[in-house]
């Protein structure tokens, strides 16, 4: 399991006075699992919650494109 949320995302979150929601960490620190199920009401940050785990990898660089 990686860790939840780099520090460049925490830093993302802090400058604009947000606060990731619970389960968006949770997918996040989850991410190498092979597959998960999040319920959420509207406008709970499901969208954000999935793509987080992907862009914390892309951040971290350290990969060849196609």
């Amino acid at each position: 399991m990686r860790e939840a949320l780099p520090e460049r995302f925490v830093g993302w979150f802090k400058s604009r006075g947000w606060v990731p929601h619970p389960h968006q960490l949770g997918i996040a620190g989850r991410a190498d699992e092979p597959a998960l199920l999040l319920v959420a009401p509207t406008g709970g940050g499901k969208t954000l919650a999935g793509f987080l785990p992907t862009l914390a990898e892309l951040a971290e660089g350290g990969r060849e494109g196609l």
